[in-house]
C-alpha cells in the first residue's frame, strides 16, 4: 500500500470516528425520549425533550456526513460518468475538491457563528433557553468530518498511468 494511500485511509478513518460520535448520540437518544413518554403519563411533562433531541439529530447529520460520503451512500449524479468513461477520473477530482472546499467552507463559517453565539450569548426563545453555540458546534463539527473526506479522496485518486 503506498504512502497516499495510507494517508488516504488515515483520514477516512478520522471521519469514521467523528461519524462513531453520530452512532452514541444515536444509541442516546432514545433515553430521552422514553423519559418523556413515562413523564407524559405520570402527567408531568418534561419541557426540554422535543427542543434537546432535535438539536442531537442535527449534530447526528452533520457528525455521519463525512462517512456517508466515504461510503457513496449520499446524493450523487453519475450519468455523465456512466456515458463517457474517461471523465470519471477528472471528475471525482473534481468532488474531492468540492467536497473539500465545501467543508472548509462549512468549518470556518460554522466556527464563526458558534464563536459569535457564545460571544453574544445568544440563547433559544424557549423555556430552557440553550445557548446556541453548542447546538452550531454541529457545523464546524460536520465540515471536518466532510474535508478530511474530500482530502481523503483527493489524495486517494489513482495518478496517472498508476495502478491502485
Amino acid at each position: 500500500m503506498s504512502r497516499r494511500c495510507r494517508v488516504a485511509a488515515g483520514l477516512s478513518t478520522a471521519a469514521r470516528w467523528i461519524c462513531y460520535f453520530a452512532i452514541f448520540l444515536i444509541l442516546l437518544l432514545p433515553l430521552p425520549v422514553i423519559y418523556e413518554v413515562i413523564a407524559d403519563q405520570l402527567r408531568r411533562p418534561p419541557i426540554w425533550v422535543f427542543e434537546v433531541t432535535g438539536y442531537v439529530i442535527i449534530m447526528i447529520a452533520f457528525a455521519a456526513s463525512g462517512y456517508g460520503l466515504s461510503t457513496g451512500h449520499h446524493f450523487r449524479v453519475n450519468l455523465i460518468s456512466e456515458h463517457v468513461p474517461a471523465l470519471v477520473k477528472p471528475l471525482g477530482v473534481l468532488s474531492g475538491l468540492l467536497e473539500t472546499l465545501f467543508g472548509a467552507i462549512l468549518l470556518i463559517a460554522g466556527a464563526m457563528q458558534s464563536y459569535s453565539a457564545f460571544a453574544q450569548d445568544l440563547r433559544s426563545d424557549t423555556l430552557l433557553q440553550i445557548p446556541q453555540g453548542w447546538p452550531l458546534l454541529a457545523f464546524p463539527i460536520g465540515g471536518v468530518a466532510i474535508a478530511l473526506q474530500g482530502v481523503a479522496h483527493l489524495i486517494g485518486q489513482p495518478q496517472a498511468g498508476a495502478e491502485r
